[in-house]
C-alpha cells in the first residue's frame, strides 16, 4: 500500500507521512527483536535530538556535541515529540490555537456533563460565547471571538481541528507565528462580522473555527497566485479545491456559508498583502508582531469578557 498517495488524496503531505510510518514500523521491529532477545531494546533508552544537526543527545546535554549548537531541554522536547504525532511539524501558535479549542471544549464538559459535549442545547451554547447576532450587536461584543473556539458535538470539533493540524503548521511555517496568528484571529472576526451583517436581527446560535479555517484556505490561495510560477500555480489550486469542496460540503448540510465567505474574504486579502510584503524581506516583522500581541490581548478580553458576564 502507497501511505503517500493515500495522504496525498486526503490533502496531507504524503511524503513527509509516508517517512514517519515508515520510522515507527522500524522502531517497532527493533523493540520486538530488543525485547525478544531478553535485552532491553535500544529505543527503551532516554534520549533527544539536536533540532540543528539531528545528532543523538543525553537527557542531561545542554550543548550539542556534534555541531554545537545549544540542546533543547528534556521536557520541551518531548512536548514536540508528542506534538509531531498530530501535527505535520512543530508550529506554536497552531499548537497553542488548536489546545485552546479542546481546553474550551472540555471545560463545557466540566460544567455541563457529557451530553452537553455530545449534543449541546442553545442555552449551553449560549452560555459558553456562541455568537446570536441581536446580543453581540446589543453589547456583547466578546462574541465576535469567543464563538470561534466553541464547538457542537464531537464531529464537528474534530473535523476542524483536523484541518487546522494540518493547513495551520504548513501556512504558519511559511509566514511566522506572528502573521498565522494576525490572519486567523482576523478571518475568524471576519466571519462573525458577515454573520452580523447578513443576520444581524436574526435569532440564530454559531459556533466554530470552520470561519477561521477558510480564511486559511483564502490566504493560501491568493498567496500562491500572486507568488507565481509553477509551485504558486499548485498551491492555489491546492486551496482552490479545498475551498470549492468547503463551500459545497457546506451547502449540503446546511452549514453556515455566510460566516466562511466572511472568514475566505479576509484571508485572501491577507494572502495579498503578505506575497507583496515579502519583498521588504522581513522588515515589517516587528509590525506584525505588535498587531498580533493586540489581537491576544482582545482575544484574552473577550474570554475575560465572557466570564465576568456570567
Amino acid at each position: 500500500m502507497s501511505w503517500k498517495d493515500f495522504f496525498d488524496r486526503l490533502g496531507m503531505n504524503g511524503t513527509q507521512w509516508q517517512w514517519r510510518i515508515m520510522r515507527w514500523q522500524r522502531r517497532w521491529e527493533e523493540w520486538k527483536a530488543g525485547w525478544g532477545s531478553g535485552r532491553r531494546p535500544e529505543g527503551a533508552r532516554r534520549f533527544k535530538f539536536c533540532e540543528s544537526c539531528g545528532a543523538m543527545l543525553e537527557p542531561a546535554d545542554t550543548k550539542c556535541l556534534r555541531c554545537g549548537a545549544r540542546a533543547p531541554r528534556w521536557l520541551a522536547w518531548r512536548i514536540k515529540r508528542v506534538a509531531g504525532l498530530v501535527l505535520p511539524s512543530w508550529c506554536p501558535v497552531s499548537t497553542l490555537i488548536l489546545l485552546a479549542n479542546i481546553v474550551n471544549f472540555a471545560v463545557v464538559a466540566a460544567l455541563y456533563g457529557l451530553r452537553a459535549v455530545l449534543s449541546p442545547t442553545v442555552p449551553v451554547l449560549m452560555d459558553m460565547g456562541a455568537l446570536v447576532p441581536p446580543q453581540a450587536l446589543h453589547g456583547e461584543w466578546w462574541q465576535v471571538i469567543t464563538y470561534g473556539y466553541l464547538h457542537i458535538g464531537l464531529l464537528h470539533i474534530g473535523f476542524n481541528m483536523f484541518a487546522l493540524s494540518q493547513v495551520g503548521p504548513v501556512l504558519e511555517e511559511r509566514i511566522g507565528g506572528a502573521r498565522f496568528f494576525v490572519l486567523y484571529t482576523l478571518a475568524l472576526a471576519g466571519g462573525a462580522a458577515a454573520d452580523l451583517l447578513m443576520r444581524g436581527r436574526v435569532f440564530i446560535v454559531v459556533a466554530g473555527a470552520s470561519g477561521a479555517l477558510f480564511g486559511l484556505i483564502g490566504f493560501g490561495m491568493a498567496q500562491g497566485h500572486f507568488a507565481g510560477g509553477a509551485g504558486g500555480r499548485m498551491q492555489r489550486d491546492f486551496f482552490l479545491r479545498w475551498a470549492l469542496y468547503g463551500f459545497l460540503f457546506g451547502f449540503l448540510i446546511g452549514a453556515d456559508n455566510i460566516a466562511h465567505m466572511g472568514g475566505f474574504i479576509p484571508g485572501a486579502a491577507l494572502g495579498f498583502v503578505v506575497e507583496k510584503e515579502r519583498r521588504l524581506r522581513g522588515r515589517l516583522t516587528p509590525v506584525w508582531r505588535v498587531f498580533a500581541w493586540l489581537l491576544f490581548a482582545a482575544t484574552a478580553a473577550a474570554f475575560g469578557a465572557l466570564v465576568l458576564s456570567k
